[in-house]
């Protein structure tokens, strides 16, 4: 089964997961029908809270799943999927109050029966859920802080929910309605579970040691890891992991980084990383030997797929260089001899991460370079400003749909890099994009 009808069929079956309980009221025998726009609004949360439960597939990092689908694009439906889940959670009391008022008196919760309260308590977790998400940057809420947060009130809403619907007993009194949902809890806890309890203990038993802690540039290093008591970590050219550092497989934050090391070389794992946040902060103070559990790999992106056997761009802005320099290495220790043009975006020579490194590797591939400086001195030779479709234009040959584009760096510069290769005729199917801000 090739990528584009296993990519159907997940998304087929996901469509049929969160859409379960609107199928079985449609389907199967229900209790007497209310009010149309009574019954509207209970599909509708029905319909938010399955597709709410389900944002713990994307979340898990599932191999199989990730061998399909960017994990970037995965993220972003995440994202998508779970407004798309509150807006239609809170529109499931609103349609009820449009359609009798006196449902206002639900939302005391001091005379409200207890199936009302657990309804309400589940709503203002969806809120907070919102709230914290959009403004996590101007409250300065850290990365790891507020996914400890998102997490909870994630399994908030669900506890909270359910017992809502279950107390609510109309249409959930049908024993079609409540296999439903004894499927979605299923389905639900056996992901948390493989989450929070199985896959803690599969990478508890493949840990890694610190060996080397290389300072690339100020405040970028290279983490070079060994692995202790197993083979080492079987990956591809670029993809991604997670760690942690010094601390349990089971804690509920991890840290994403692309692989920046060769794909021929298990006997070691290279991450390079840049202080950007606090957890990125704190990797120069590292000293070496200390325990590392890794978490991946994951990403789709194959130097054996045939849409880059004809050759590859690489673009990259600053610290996106790390899973570009990993594609590197692996196709000079593979001594593989197809075109690469590799376009590199930096605030000036100073900031340019592995320039010798790329400079060696010029001479063993069939590798071309262009530098592109923001303030470039006379140093190197380069091109001024940002990436622009010109400076593409000018250094790629005239036959360049046919390559395979890789790039990753920051949002602006993905953004506008895909819209200057678009107007460059390549298609989207040969583009490959990582963006660091996707976590």
């Amino acid at each position: 089964m090739n990528k584009h009808i296993k990519s159907l069929v997940y998304i087929l079956a996901y469509c049929l997961l969160i859409s379960l309980p609107v199928i079985v009221f449609f389907s199967f025998d229900m209790p007497e029908k209310r009010s149309f726009l009574r019954d509207v609004s209970v599909m509708l949360g029905f319909f938010g809270l399955s597709m709410a439960g389900m944002q713990f597939i994307p979340t898990t990092r599932l191999s199989f799943l990730s061998d399909v689908f960017d994990m970037d694009r995965v993220y972003k439906v995440h994202h998508i999927l779970s407004i798309l889940s509150a807006v239609l959670i809170i529109f499931h009391p609103v349609i009820l109050i449009v359609n009798n008022p006196n449902t206002l008196l639900l939302l005391n919760p001091f005379t409200a029966p207890w199936r009302a309260q657990a309804g309400l308590i589940g709503l203002v977790g969806f809120l907070m859920i919102a709230l914290t998400s959009i403004y996590r940057k101007e409250v300065k809420l850290g990365y790891d802080t507020w996914h400890t947060i998102h997490t909870f009130l994630a399994l908030f809403i669900m506890v909270f929910g359910l017992i809502h619907i279950f107390k609510v007993n109309y249409y959930s009194a049908a024993i079609s309605m409540r296999i439903a949902w004894i499927i979605e809890i299923g389905i639900w806890s056996i992901f948390i579970l493989y989450l929070r309890i199985i896959k803690p203990i599969l990478i508890k038993k493949h840990p890694y040691t610190i060996d080397q802690v290389i300072e690339e540039i100020p405040n970028t290093w290279t983490l070079v890891l060994k692995p202790e008591g197993h083979a080492g970590l079987k990956f591809k050219a670029a993809q991604v992991a997670w760690i942690n550092i010094d601390t349990s497989p089971f804690i509920i934050h991890r840290n994403p980084f692309s692989i920046s090391g060769s794909a021929e070389n298990r006997e070691e794992l290279r991450f390079t990383i840049k202080a950007l946040g606090d957890f990125t902060n704190t990797i120069g103070t590292l000293r070496g030997g200390e325990t590392v559990y890794v978490d991946g790999p994951y990403g789709n992106f194959n130097l054996e797929d045939e849409t880059t056997k004809n050759g590859l761009v690489l673009i990259a802005g600053g610290i996106g260089v790390a899973p570009i320099m990993s594609i590197l290495r692996t196709l000079s220790e593979q001594h593989d001899k197809r075109p690469v043009f590799f376009f590199y975006g930096n605030y000036n020579d100073e900031n340019i991460i592995f320039k010798d490194e790329i400079d060696k590797l010029m001479k063993t591939l069939n590798l071309s370079v262009t530098h592109i400086l923001e303030k470039p001195s006379k140093k190197i030779k380069c091109e001024t400003g940002y990436i622009t479709r010109e400076i593409l234009e000018k250094n790629l040959p005239n036959q360049k749909e046919n390559l395979h584009i890789f790039m990753c760096g920051p949002l602006p510069m993905i953004k506008a890099t895909n819209k200057n290769l678009a107007l460059l005729g390549i298609h989207p199917r040969q583009i490959t994009a990582e963006q660091y801000e996707m976590a």
